[in-house]
């Protein structure tokens, strides 16, 4: 088991240290959560690498469920049946759901956790217990670094999708997460510059080019609740990086789609044009941008379900 001190206080390293089967790697400066994952991941040895939050408490036998899941071949990544540690019956996670404009949140939130029962495909895997084989990890390019944190899980798993690899979760693997749902300026900053990253270099040209009618006015929404909620300025930043880091988005946006080997036919089924997450309330105004969203939704998928693998 491989800890890594990504900036955690000393009495945490201290009690790392004590324990005879954690091996303990200190970077030297806080590498954001995809960043350690990387750090940690280069130093591992065994076939299967299981990322970890530092709030997460493994079920009986959930990694050895893990690696059995990814026996199958056709399995890019896994990740346990998330539970809440203070209300265990309940889920914390039963996979990520993605929408089209490249938000995502915790999928059946809230739900009891026996209603997730059986191995399900899910359009992204939460990297608060995610399980890869070393060979997916290294054909995909681990974690992007860039992101420092917030949305690397999400990416990882559209370029195992973009690969033709399915992402599960699987009930037979529980770990129960100490989850809290935070809107701290700064999260929310990181959340909207990934996002742009996300959408601007795992989608193809062609559909990002038929979402633009929902990202633009989405980005619009995102800007006027920004301002209203006091974090303007971290929005704005996130524009800013993407400019100033043109050329290693063009560079990334080749190195992801290098792995497609499927077109946008098959990739669809993975995106939601409906936002409905279960942990926090909505204005009424995205009811209005559902109602307007799932049918340009239905004619997107109707042009583009059929057409071969796209051009990146």
């Amino acid at each position: 088991m491989i800890v890594v001190d990504n900036g955690g206080s000393d009495a945490d390293v201290v009690t790392a240290n004590r324990h005879e089967r954690l091996h303990l790697l200190e970077p030297g400066e806080n590498l954001g959560f995809a960043g350690g994952c990387n750090f940690g991941a280069a130093e591992a040895t065994g076939d299967v690498l299981v990322f970890l939050n530092p709030d997460t408490v493994v079920g009986p036998n959930a990694l050895r469920q893990l690696a059995r899941t990814l026996e199958d071949s056709t399995v890019g990544v896994a990740m346990a049946r998330l539970r809440l540690l203070d209300d265990p019956e309940v889920l914390n996670s039963g996979g990520t759901v993605v929408h089209v404009s490249g938000l995502a949140w915790a999928g059946r939130f809230g739900e009891p956790a026996e209603s997730l029962a059986y191995v399900e495909d899910v359009a992204a895997a939460s990297g608060a217990a995610l399980a890869i084989t070393r060979r997916t990890f290294d054909a995909l390019g681990g974690f992007t670094g860039e992101f420092f944190m917030y949305q690397e899980d999400v990416e990882l798993s559209w370029r195992a999708h973009l690969a033709g690899l399915r992402v599960v979760v699987d009930p037979a693997a529980d770990v129960y997460h100490e989850y809290e749902f935070g809107r701290h300026p700064a999260k929310l900053a990181l959340l909207e510059r990934n996002r742009l990253i996300f959408v601007l270099t795992g989608y193809s040209a062609r559909l990002f080019l038929v979402l633009v009618p929902i990202l633009v006015p989405g980005e619009c929404a995102m800007l006027l609740l920004a301002a209203r909620q006091g974090w303007l300025r971290g929005k704005l930043s996130g524009w800013w990086w993407c400019v100033r880091h043109l050329r290693w988005l063009a560079h990334h946006r080749r190195e992801t789609q290098r792995v497609r080997c499927v077109g946008d036919d098959q990739l669809l089924q993975f995106l939601t044009p409906t936002l409905d997450p279960g942990m926090t309330p909505l204005p009424a105004v995205v009811a209005i941008a559902n109602r307007l969203a799932v049918p340009y939704w239905k004619l997107v998928r109707r042009a583009l379900v059929g057409n071969d693998a796209d051009e990146p």
